[in-house]
Protein backbone atom coordinates (compact mmCIF):
# COMPACT_ATOMS: atom_id res chain seq x y z
CA UNK A 1 0.00 0.00 0.00
CA UNK A 2 1.30 3.36 -1.18
CA UNK A 3 1.54 6.82 0.30
CA UNK A 4 2.58 10.02 0.04
CA UNK A 5 5.42 11.70 1.58
CA UNK A 6 6.59 15.18 2.35
CA UNK A 7 10.52 14.91 2.88
CA UNK A 8 11.85 18.75 3.85
CA UNK A 9 15.35 19.42 4.72
CA UNK A 10 15.98 22.16 6.70
CA UNK A 11 16.25 25.78 4.99
CA UNK A 12 19.69 27.03 4.27
CA UNK A 13 20.52 30.13 5.31
CA UNK A 14 21.55 32.08 2.73
CA UNK A 15 24.18 34.26 3.85
CA UNK A 16 27.25 32.38 3.09
CA UNK A 17 28.70 29.38 0.99
CA UNK A 18 27.48 25.72 2.35
CA UNK A 19 30.51 23.73 3.57
CA UNK A 20 30.75 19.99 4.49
CA UNK A 21 29.28 19.82 7.65
CA UNK A 22 25.63 21.57 6.53
CA UNK A 23 25.52 18.25 4.10
CA UNK A 24 25.89 15.57 7.23
CA UNK A 25 22.90 16.21 9.09
CA UNK A 26 20.08 17.18 7.06
CA UNK A 27 20.58 17.31 2.92
CA UNK A 28 21.99 14.14 2.43
CA UNK A 29 19.66 12.15 4.88
CA UNK A 30 16.73 13.58 3.82
CA UNK A 31 17.56 12.61 0.03
CA UNK A 32 18.27 9.23 1.11
CA UNK A 33 15.01 9.02 2.69
CA UNK A 34 13.08 10.69 -0.55
CA UNK A 35 14.85 8.22 -3.13
CA UNK A 36 14.17 5.27 -1.21
CA UNK A 37 10.30 6.15 -1.07
CA UNK A 38 10.56 6.55 -4.54
CA UNK A 39 11.79 3.40 -5.24
CA UNK A 40 9.39 1.56 -3.02
CA UNK A 41 6.59 3.21 -4.89
CA UNK A 42 5.61 6.10 -2.59
CA UNK A 43 4.00 9.76 -4.04
CA UNK A 44 7.12 11.72 -2.53
CA UNK A 45 7.71 15.33 -2.42
CA UNK A 46 10.90 16.63 -1.55
CA UNK A 47 11.41 19.92 -0.78
CA UNK A 48 13.40 22.38 0.77
CA UNK A 49 14.65 26.13 0.26
CA UNK A 50 16.90 29.36 1.10
CA UNK A 51 16.09 30.94 4.30
CA UNK A 52 16.37 34.22 2.55
CA UNK A 53 15.22 37.01 5.84
CA UNK A 54 16.11 37.97 9.08
CA UNK A 55 18.50 40.47 10.52
CA UNK A 56 22.16 38.41 9.93
CA UNK A 57 21.28 38.72 6.29
CA UNK A 58 20.67 42.09 6.25
CA UNK A 59 23.56 42.89 8.43
CA UNK A 60 25.92 41.11 6.01
CA UNK A 61 24.11 42.23 2.92
CA UNK A 62 24.61 45.95 3.87
CA UNK A 63 28.38 44.60 4.91
CA UNK A 64 29.20 43.78 1.21
CA UNK A 65 27.06 46.94 0.11
CA UNK A 66 24.42 44.75 -1.68
CA UNK A 67 20.88 44.99 -0.95
CA UNK A 68 19.60 42.01 1.09
CA UNK A 69 17.98 40.97 -2.53
CA UNK A 70 21.11 40.87 -4.38
CA UNK A 71 22.98 39.53 -1.51
CA UNK A 72 20.29 36.12 -1.55
CA UNK A 73 19.85 36.05 -5.11
CA UNK A 74 23.59 35.13 -5.14
CA UNK A 75 23.09 32.25 -2.93
CA UNK A 76 20.16 31.05 -3.57
CA UNK A 77 21.47 30.02 -6.73
CA UNK A 78 24.83 29.15 -5.37
CA UNK A 79 23.28 26.33 -3.34
CA UNK A 80 20.79 25.53 -5.71
CA UNK A 81 23.63 24.16 -8.36
CA UNK A 82 25.78 22.71 -5.45
CA UNK A 83 22.84 20.51 -4.38
CA UNK A 84 22.44 19.39 -7.74
CA UNK A 85 25.97 18.39 -8.13
CA UNK A 86 25.79 16.07 -5.09
CA UNK A 87 22.96 14.76 -6.74
CA UNK A 88 20.10 15.99 -3.94
CA UNK A 89 16.80 15.04 -5.96
CA UNK A 90 14.54 17.95 -4.74
CA UNK A 91 11.36 18.54 -5.92
CA UNK A 92 11.49 21.80 -5.30
CA UNK A 93 14.26 24.48 -4.39
CA UNK A 94 12.10 27.15 -3.46
CA UNK A 95 12.53 30.52 -1.21
CA UNK A 96 10.97 32.00 1.82
CA UNK A 97 11.23 35.71 0.08
CA UNK A 98 8.82 34.32 -2.24
CA UNK A 99 5.11 35.55 -2.93
CA UNK A 100 3.34 31.97 -2.01
CA UNK A 101 5.74 32.09 1.36
CA UNK A 102 4.47 35.91 2.15
CA UNK A 103 0.41 35.04 1.26
CA UNK A 104 0.99 31.54 3.55
CA UNK A 105 3.26 33.12 6.08
CA UNK A 106 0.56 36.32 6.85
CA UNK A 107 -2.76 33.64 6.60
CA UNK A 108 -1.20 31.71 9.61
CA UNK A 109 -0.67 34.53 11.46
CA UNK A 110 -4.33 36.02 11.02
CA UNK A 111 -5.49 32.96 11.72
CA UNK A 112 -3.58 32.41 14.74
CA UNK A 113 -4.70 36.00 15.81
CA UNK A 114 -8.19 35.24 15.30
CA UNK A 115 -7.69 31.94 16.99
CA UNK A 116 -6.10 33.82 20.41
CA UNK A 117 -2.89 32.56 19.88
CA UNK A 118 -1.46 36.23 19.82
CA UNK A 119 -1.40 39.16 21.60
CA UNK A 120 0.69 42.49 21.28
CA UNK A 121 2.96 43.62 24.34
CA UNK A 122 5.70 46.74 24.75
CA UNK A 123 9.30 45.46 24.75
CA UNK A 124 12.55 47.32 25.03
CA UNK A 125 15.04 47.25 22.45
CA UNK A 126 17.97 48.72 21.51
CA UNK A 127 18.34 51.61 19.23
CA UNK A 128 20.88 53.49 17.69
CA UNK A 129 20.27 57.32 17.34
CA UNK A 130 22.67 57.52 14.67
CA UNK A 131 21.37 54.91 12.82
CA UNK A 132 17.68 56.09 13.18
CA UNK A 133 16.69 52.83 13.79
CA UNK A 134 16.15 49.94 16.15
CA UNK A 135 18.84 46.98 16.47
CA UNK A 136 17.93 43.20 16.14
CA UNK A 137 20.00 41.00 17.44
CA UNK A 138 22.74 40.94 14.98
CA UNK A 139 22.78 44.49 14.93
CA UNK A 140 24.42 44.45 18.10
CA UNK A 141 27.91 43.65 18.91
CA UNK A 142 29.39 43.22 21.99
CA UNK A 143 31.41 41.44 24.79
CA UNK A 144 30.52 37.74 25.94
CA UNK A 145 29.16 37.95 29.97
CA UNK A 146 30.45 34.02 30.12
CA UNK A 147 33.86 34.22 28.34
CA UNK A 148 34.43 37.98 27.87
CA UNK A 149 35.15 37.68 23.77
CA UNK A 150 34.92 40.40 22.45
CA UNK A 151 33.09 41.37 18.54
CA UNK A 152 30.18 38.62 19.72
CA UNK A 153 26.56 39.03 18.28
CA UNK A 154 23.67 40.09 21.36
CA UNK A 155 22.27 36.94 20.72
CA UNK A 156 24.91 34.04 20.50
CA UNK A 157 28.78 34.07 21.36
CA UNK A 158 30.54 32.37 18.34
CA UNK A 159 33.48 31.83 21.23
CA UNK A 160 32.02 30.08 23.50
CA UNK A 161 28.34 28.92 22.42
CA UNK A 162 26.12 30.49 24.48
CA UNK A 163 22.88 31.53 23.54
CA UNK A 164 22.03 35.06 25.04
CA UNK A 165 19.04 36.91 26.23
CA UNK A 166 18.00 40.50 25.00
CA UNK A 167 19.84 42.91 26.40
CA UNK A 168 23.06 40.21 28.08
CA UNK A 169 25.72 41.56 25.98
CA UNK A 170 28.06 43.85 27.48
CA UNK A 171 29.32 47.18 26.02
CA UNK A 172 27.25 47.08 23.29
CA UNK A 173 27.63 48.92 19.68
CA UNK A 174 25.70 49.66 17.05
CA UNK A 175 27.14 47.30 14.32
CA UNK A 176 27.42 49.78 11.70
CA UNK A 177 28.17 53.02 12.83
CA UNK A 178 29.95 51.79 15.96
CA UNK A 179 28.01 53.98 18.60
CA UNK A 180 26.38 52.60 21.71
CA UNK A 181 22.76 52.21 21.36
CA UNK A 182 20.02 53.61 23.78
CA UNK A 183 16.94 51.48 25.03
CA UNK A 184 13.46 52.44 23.38
CA UNK A 185 9.98 50.71 23.79
CA UNK A 186 8.63 49.49 20.59
CA UNK A 187 5.36 47.14 20.34
CA UNK A 188 5.93 43.71 19.30
CA UNK A 189 3.79 40.44 18.51
CA UNK A 190 3.79 37.42 20.70
CA UNK A 191 2.95 33.89 19.96
CA UNK A 192 1.49 32.48 23.20
CA UNK A 193 3.89 29.08 23.08
CA UNK A 194 3.06 28.98 27.17
CA UNK A 195 -0.29 27.97 25.97
CA UNK A 196 0.36 24.87 24.25
CA UNK A 197 2.40 22.97 27.00
CA UNK A 198 0.01 20.06 27.21
CA UNK A 199 -0.83 19.37 23.52
CA UNK A 200 2.74 19.45 22.16
CA UNK A 201 3.31 17.25 26.03
CA UNK A 202 0.78 15.13 24.69
CA UNK A 203 1.77 14.90 20.79
CA UNK A 204 5.61 14.53 21.80
CA UNK A 205 5.12 11.47 24.26
CA UNK A 206 2.46 9.94 22.04
CA UNK A 207 4.19 9.76 18.86
CA UNK A 208 6.80 6.95 19.16
CA UNK A 209 8.40 7.70 15.03
CA UNK A 210 10.29 10.33 17.26
CA UNK A 211 13.68 10.18 18.94
CA UNK A 212 13.81 9.25 22.59
CA UNK A 213 16.93 11.14 23.47
CA UNK A 214 15.31 14.28 21.55
CA UNK A 215 11.82 14.27 22.94
CA UNK A 216 13.32 13.81 26.52
CA UNK A 217 15.21 16.58 25.78
CA UNK A 218 12.51 18.90 25.01
CA UNK A 219 10.40 17.51 27.55
CA UNK A 220 12.70 19.26 29.93
CA UNK A 221 11.95 22.64 28.88
CA UNK A 222 8.20 22.20 29.13
CA UNK A 223 8.52 20.90 32.47
CA UNK A 224 10.65 23.78 33.58
CA UNK A 225 7.76 26.68 31.80
CA UNK A 226 7.94 27.68 28.17
CA UNK A 227 8.18 31.35 27.63
CA UNK A 228 6.13 33.26 24.69
CA UNK A 229 8.18 34.07 21.47
CA UNK A 230 8.10 37.41 19.65
CA UNK A 231 7.54 36.80 16.59
CA UNK A 232 7.90 40.30 14.80
CA UNK A 233 11.36 42.65 14.19
CA UNK A 234 11.35 46.00 13.39
CA UNK A 235 12.92 45.81 10.08
CA UNK A 236 12.08 46.13 6.30
CA UNK A 237 13.51 42.91 4.93
CA UNK A 238 11.10 40.48 5.27
CA UNK A 239 7.33 39.04 5.30
CA UNK A 240 5.83 42.36 6.45
CA UNK A 241 3.15 42.24 9.14
CA UNK A 242 -0.13 42.84 7.96
CA UNK A 243 -1.13 46.40 9.14
CA UNK A 244 1.85 47.27 10.59
CA UNK A 245 4.88 49.45 8.61
CA UNK A 246 8.25 48.60 8.80
CA UNK A 247 7.89 45.49 10.93
CA UNK A 248 8.31 42.18 9.46
CA UNK A 249 8.39 38.39 10.71
CA UNK A 250 10.87 37.06 13.33
CA UNK A 251 12.46 34.62 10.92
CA UNK A 252 11.47 32.07 12.82
CA UNK A 253 8.33 32.86 11.83
CA UNK A 254 8.26 32.25 8.27
CA UNK A 255 11.08 29.45 7.86
CA UNK A 256 9.18 26.87 8.81
CA UNK A 257 6.15 28.31 6.97
CA UNK A 258 8.42 27.65 4.00
CA UNK A 259 7.69 24.11 3.81
CA UNK A 260 4.26 24.45 3.14
CA UNK A 261 5.09 26.96 0.95
CA UNK A 262 7.01 25.11 -1.14
CA UNK A 263 4.66 22.51 -1.05
CA UNK A 264 2.24 24.76 -2.65
CA UNK A 265 5.19 25.80 -5.13
CA UNK A 266 5.80 22.04 -5.98
CA UNK A 267 2.39 20.45 -6.36
CA UNK A 268 -1.81 21.29 -6.85
CA UNK A 269 -1.92 18.73 -4.65
CA UNK A 270 -0.24 20.04 -1.46
CA UNK A 271 -2.91 20.00 0.95
CA UNK A 272 -3.23 16.52 0.22
CA UNK A 273 0.41 16.23 2.25
CA UNK A 274 -0.54 18.76 5.13
CA UNK A 275 -3.76 17.70 5.49
CA UNK A 276 -4.61 13.83 4.61
CA UNK A 277 -5.57 11.10 6.71
CA UNK A 278 -2.15 9.62 8.71
CA UNK A 279 -2.41 6.30 7.44
CA UNK A 280 -1.99 7.70 3.95
CA UNK A 281 0.78 10.77 4.65
CA UNK A 282 3.72 10.81 6.11
CA UNK A 283 5.63 14.26 6.79
CA UNK A 284 9.43 14.14 7.64
CA UNK A 285 11.49 17.29 8.56
CA UNK A 286 15.32 16.36 9.01
CA UNK A 287 17.07 18.88 10.77
CA UNK A 288 20.38 19.40 12.57
CA UNK A 289 20.40 19.52 16.67
CA UNK A 290 20.75 23.60 17.06
CA UNK A 291 17.13 23.79 15.90
CA UNK A 292 15.73 21.23 17.70
CA UNK A 293 13.35 24.28 20.21
CA UNK A 294 12.16 25.08 16.55
CA UNK A 295 11.08 22.35 14.88
CA UNK A 296 10.14 20.14 18.24
CA UNK A 297 8.12 23.03 19.94
CA UNK A 298 7.45 26.65 18.31
CA UNK A 299 6.12 24.74 14.16
CA UNK A 300 4.26 21.56 15.95
CA UNK A 301 2.86 24.69 17.98
CA UNK A 302 1.90 26.84 15.45
CA UNK A 303 0.42 23.98 13.40
CA UNK A 304 -1.74 23.13 16.33
CA UNK A 305 -3.22 26.74 16.63
CA UNK A 306 -3.63 27.75 12.99
CA UNK A 307 -6.12 24.65 12.58
CA UNK A 308 -7.10 24.72 8.72
CA UNK A 309 -6.40 20.73 9.54
CA UNK A 310 -2.51 20.97 8.99
CA UNK A 311 -1.14 17.99 10.55
CA UNK A 312 2.24 17.93 12.79
CA UNK A 313 4.88 16.44 11.31
CA UNK A 314 5.04 12.10 12.19
CA UNK A 315 9.15 12.24 12.17
CA UNK A 316 12.13 14.76 12.75
CA UNK A 317 15.12 12.83 12.49
CA UNK A 318 17.70 14.44 14.17
CA UNK A 319 21.60 14.34 14.01
CA UNK A 320 24.50 16.29 15.60
CA UNK A 321 27.19 18.27 14.09
CA UNK A 322 29.87 17.24 11.93
CA UNK A 323 33.29 18.79 13.09
CA UNK A 324 36.74 19.25 10.80
CA UNK A 325 39.50 17.58 12.10
CA UNK A 326 38.40 17.71 15.73
CA UNK A 327 37.87 21.55 15.66
CA UNK A 328 34.35 23.53 15.05
CA UNK A 329 34.42 24.72 11.19
CA UNK A 330 35.28 28.05 11.39
CA UNK A 331 35.23 30.47 7.93
CA UNK A 332 36.94 33.46 9.75
CA UNK A 333 40.10 30.95 11.17
CA UNK A 334 40.24 29.17 7.67
CA UNK A 335 39.13 26.01 9.22
CA UNK A 336 36.76 25.35 6.54
CA UNK A 337 36.33 22.87 3.73
CA UNK A 338 33.77 24.20 1.34
CA UNK A 339 31.15 22.56 -0.92
CA UNK A 340 32.91 24.02 -3.77
CA UNK A 341 36.04 23.05 -2.92
CA UNK A 342 35.38 19.69 -2.68
CA UNK A 343 33.92 19.31 -5.77
CA UNK A 344 36.26 20.62 -7.51
CA UNK A 345 38.91 17.83 -6.06
CA UNK A 346 36.00 14.40 -5.82
CA UNK A 347 33.06 13.26 -7.42
CA UNK A 348 30.05 13.74 -5.43
CA UNK A 349 29.45 10.50 -4.08
CA UNK A 350 32.51 10.32 -2.43
CA UNK A 351 31.39 12.79 0.00
CA UNK A 352 27.97 11.05 0.31
CA UNK A 353 29.34 7.69 0.99
CA UNK A 354 31.58 8.95 3.62
CA UNK A 355 29.12 11.50 5.46
CA UNK A 356 26.61 8.60 5.53
CA UNK A 357 29.07 6.21 7.00
CA UNK A 358 29.96 8.82 9.94
CA UNK A 359 26.50 9.39 10.67
CA UNK A 360 24.67 7.33 13.26
CA UNK A 361 20.91 8.30 13.74
CA UNK A 362 21.97 10.54 16.87
CA UNK A 363 22.27 13.99 17.82
CA UNK A 364 26.05 13.12 18.75
CA UNK A 365 28.91 14.99 16.72
CA UNK A 366 31.01 13.54 14.09
CA UNK A 367 34.52 14.21 12.70
CA UNK A 368 35.37 14.93 9.17
CA UNK A 369 38.68 13.44 8.80
CA UNK A 370 40.90 13.85 5.54
CA UNK A 371 43.06 10.60 6.46
CA UNK A 372 40.29 8.56 7.70
CA UNK A 373 38.31 9.57 4.26
CA UNK A 374 40.40 8.58 2.27
CA UNK A 375 41.06 5.14 3.87
CA UNK A 376 37.32 4.82 3.94
CA UNK A 377 37.20 6.10 -0.12
CA UNK A 378 40.38 2.97 -1.04
CA UNK A 379 39.16 0.42 0.95
CA UNK A 380 35.23 0.41 0.34
CA UNK A 381 34.41 2.30 -2.24
CA UNK A 382 37.61 1.26 -4.74
CA UNK A 383 39.02 -1.72 -3.37
CA UNK A 384 36.16 -3.73 -2.69
CA UNK A 385 32.97 -2.22 -4.83
CA UNK A 386 34.98 -0.90 -7.84
CA UNK A 387 37.18 -3.36 -7.82
CA UNK A 388 34.35 -6.18 -7.87
CA UNK A 389 32.60 -4.15 -10.27
CA UNK A 390 35.47 -3.51 -12.66
CA UNK A 391 37.03 -7.04 -12.21
CA UNK A 392 33.44 -8.99 -13.47
CA UNK A 393 32.94 -6.81 -16.18
CA UNK A 394 36.75 -7.31 -17.47
CA UNK A 395 36.00 -11.14 -16.88
CA UNK A 396 33.28 -11.08 -18.94
CA UNK A 397 34.77 -9.28 -21.44
CA UNK A 398 37.28 -11.81 -21.76
CA UNK A 399 36.03 -15.36 -21.02
CA UNK A 400 32.48 -14.88 -23.01
CA UNK A 401 33.19 -11.85 -25.37
CA UNK A 402 31.20 -9.37 -23.49
CA UNK A 403 27.77 -11.09 -23.15
CA UNK A 404 26.31 -12.23 -19.58
CA UNK A 405 26.29 -15.97 -19.77
CA UNK A 406 23.48 -18.07 -19.54
CA UNK A 407 23.23 -20.15 -16.18
CA UNK A 408 23.10 -23.75 -15.69
CA UNK A 409 22.28 -25.67 -12.85
CA UNK A 410 23.29 -23.33 -10.04
CA UNK A 411 25.04 -24.94 -6.96
CA UNK A 412 24.35 -24.49 -3.18
CA UNK A 413 26.77 -21.90 -3.09
CA UNK A 414 25.34 -19.61 -5.75
CA UNK A 415 22.11 -19.60 -4.53
CA UNK A 416 23.03 -19.03 -1.32
CA UNK A 417 24.44 -16.09 -2.41
CA UNK A 418 21.85 -15.29 -4.56
CA UNK A 419 19.31 -15.52 -1.04
CA UNK A 420 21.64 -12.79 0.14
CA UNK A 421 20.42 -10.44 -2.32
CA UNK A 422 17.14 -10.82 -0.67
CA UNK A 423 18.02 -10.91 2.44
CA UNK A 424 19.89 -7.60 2.42
CA UNK A 425 17.12 -5.97 0.48
CA UNK A 426 14.77 -6.42 3.58
CA UNK A 427 17.29 -5.49 6.35
CA UNK A 428 18.43 -2.26 4.58
CA UNK A 429 14.76 -1.28 3.63
CA UNK A 430 13.72 -1.63 7.19
CA UNK A 431 16.65 0.52 8.41
CA UNK A 432 16.32 3.06 6.21
CA UNK A 433 12.36 3.37 6.88
CA UNK A 434 13.94 3.93 10.39
CA UNK A 435 16.33 6.31 9.44
CA UNK A 436 19.13 4.37 10.24
CA UNK A 437 21.03 5.17 7.03
CA UNK A 438 24.79 4.19 8.28
CA UNK A 439 23.99 0.47 9.27
CA UNK A 440 21.48 0.41 6.01
CA UNK A 441 24.88 1.27 3.84
CA UNK A 442 26.98 -1.22 6.36
CA UNK A 443 24.39 -3.72 5.43
CA UNK A 444 24.43 -3.19 1.71
CA UNK A 445 28.67 -2.92 1.66
CA UNK A 446 28.86 -6.58 3.61
CA UNK A 447 26.26 -7.79 0.28
CA UNK A 448 29.71 -6.32 -1.77
CA UNK A 449 32.04 -8.11 0.32
CA UNK A 450 30.55 -11.58 0.00
CA UNK A 451 30.19 -10.81 -3.91
CA UNK A 452 33.74 -9.80 -3.78
CA UNK A 453 35.17 -12.89 -2.02
CA UNK A 454 32.66 -15.23 -3.88
CA UNK A 455 34.46 -14.23 -7.40
CA UNK A 456 38.18 -14.10 -6.23
CA UNK A 457 37.34 -17.97 -4.25
CA UNK A 458 35.53 -19.27 -7.17
CA UNK A 459 38.48 -17.81 -10.01
CA UNK A 460 36.27 -18.05 -13.59
CA UNK A 461 39.62 -17.28 -15.14
CA UNK A 462 41.29 -20.45 -13.97
CA UNK A 463 37.85 -22.46 -14.14
CA UNK A 464 38.04 -25.50 -16.83
CA UNK A 465 34.53 -26.04 -16.15
CA UNK A 466 32.84 -23.77 -18.69
CA UNK A 467 29.61 -24.14 -17.12
CA UNK A 468 30.68 -23.73 -13.58
CA UNK A 469 33.02 -20.01 -14.98
CA UNK A 470 29.96 -19.05 -17.07
CA UNK A 471 27.78 -19.35 -13.56
CA UNK A 472 29.72 -17.51 -11.65
CA UNK A 473 29.94 -14.63 -14.19
CA UNK A 474 25.85 -14.73 -14.47
CA UNK A 475 25.62 -14.33 -10.84
CA UNK A 476 28.39 -11.91 -10.05
CA UNK A 477 26.47 -9.97 -12.57
CA UNK A 478 23.06 -10.25 -10.71
CA UNK A 479 25.35 -8.85 -7.74
CA UNK A 480 26.03 -5.37 -10.05
CA UNK A 481 22.27 -5.30 -10.91
CA UNK A 482 21.08 -5.88 -7.48
CA UNK A 483 23.87 -2.81 -6.84
CA UNK A 484 22.04 -0.47 -8.94
CA UNK A 485 18.90 -0.23 -7.14
CA UNK A 486 20.92 -0.71 -3.66
CA UNK A 487 23.02 1.77 -3.93
CA UNK A 488 20.78 3.97 -5.75
CA UNK A 489 19.61 6.18 -2.64
CA UNK A 490 23.11 6.38 -1.48
CA UNK A 491 25.24 7.02 -4.49
CA UNK A 492 23.20 7.94 -7.05
CA UNK A 493 25.57 9.33 -9.66
CA UNK A 494 27.53 5.72 -9.16
CA UNK A 495 23.93 3.97 -9.85
CA UNK A 496 23.21 5.63 -12.51
CA UNK A 497 26.60 5.50 -14.36
CA UNK A 498 26.47 1.49 -13.69
CA UNK A 499 22.40 1.03 -15.07
CA UNK A 500 24.17 3.42 -18.58
CA UNK A 501 27.04 0.48 -18.84
CA UNK A 502 24.83 -2.25 -18.53
CA UNK A 503 21.74 -1.23 -20.21
CA UNK A 504 19.75 -1.29 -16.89
CA UNK A 505 16.61 0.95 -17.96
CA UNK A 506 15.25 3.18 -15.70
CA UNK A 507 11.73 1.51 -15.70
CA UNK A 508 13.18 -1.19 -13.52
CA UNK A 509 15.10 0.65 -11.05
CA UNK A 510 12.50 -0.48 -7.84
CA UNK A 511 13.26 -1.95 -5.07
CA UNK A 512 10.85 -4.69 -5.34
CA UNK A 513 13.12 -5.52 -8.58
CA UNK A 514 16.29 -6.08 -6.80
CA UNK A 515 15.85 -9.18 -7.11
CA UNK A 516 15.25 -10.03 -10.65
CA UNK A 517 17.60 -10.55 -13.62
CA UNK A 518 18.16 -7.22 -14.57
CA UNK A 519 21.05 -8.06 -17.28
CA UNK A 520 19.82 -10.89 -19.13
CA UNK A 521 21.88 -13.56 -20.27
CA UNK A 522 23.04 -12.37 -23.95
CA UNK A 523 23.26 -9.20 -22.38
CA UNK A 524 26.38 -7.09 -24.14
CA UNK A 525 28.36 -5.09 -21.80
CA UNK A 526 30.21 -1.45 -22.83
CA UNK A 527 33.79 -1.47 -22.75
CA UNK A 528 34.46 -1.32 -18.66
CA UNK A 529 35.67 1.40 -17.05
CA UNK A 530 37.11 2.24 -13.39
CA UNK A 531 34.03 3.74 -11.72
CA UNK A 532 36.09 5.07 -9.15
CA UNK A 533 39.91 6.64 -8.42
CA UNK A 534 42.13 6.44 -5.60
CA UNK A 535 42.67 9.01 -2.72
CA UNK A 536 46.07 9.77 -3.57
CA UNK A 537 48.78 10.80 -0.34
CA UNK A 538 49.77 14.05 -2.27
CA UNK A 539 46.08 15.44 -2.49
CA UNK A 540 45.23 14.31 1.32
CA UNK A 541 48.46 16.86 1.98
CA UNK A 542 47.74 19.10 -0.66
CA UNK A 543 43.87 19.24 1.43
CA UNK A 544 45.36 19.12 4.77
CA UNK A 545 48.41 21.91 4.41
CA UNK A 546 45.05 24.08 3.23
CA UNK A 547 44.01 24.17 7.33
CA UNK A 548 45.60 26.71 9.34
CA UNK A 549 47.07 24.76 12.48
Amino acid sequence: MTKKVLVTAALPYANGPLHLGHIRSTYLPADIYARYNRLIGNEVLYVCASDEHGTPIVAAAEKAKKTPKEFVDYYHERDEKEFAQLGFSLDIFHRTSSAENKETTQHFFLQLQKNGHIYQKEVEQPYCENCKRFLPDRFVVGTCPHCKSEKQYSDYCDNCGTTLRAGEILDAKCITCGKTPIKRTTRHYFLKLSGFSDKLKTWLTGNKRLQSEVTNYVLNWIHTGLQDWDISRDLNWGVPVPNEKDMVFYVWFDAPIEYISATKAASAKWADFWKGKPDDTEIVHFIGKDIIYHHFLFWPAMLMGVGDGFRTPDSIPTRGYLNLEGRKFSKSKNWFVSLEDFLSSFQPDYLRYYETAVTPFSVQDADFIWKDFQEKINNELVACFGNFVHRELVLIKKLNGGEVPAPENLDDTDKRLLARIGEVKDIAGMLISEFKFKEAQEEIFHLVADFNKYLSDRQPWKEKDKRIANNTLYVSSRGISAMIILLNPFLPHTSEKLAGMLGVEKKHIFWHKIEDELIKPGTKIEEPKPLFEKVSDEKIEELEGKLVK
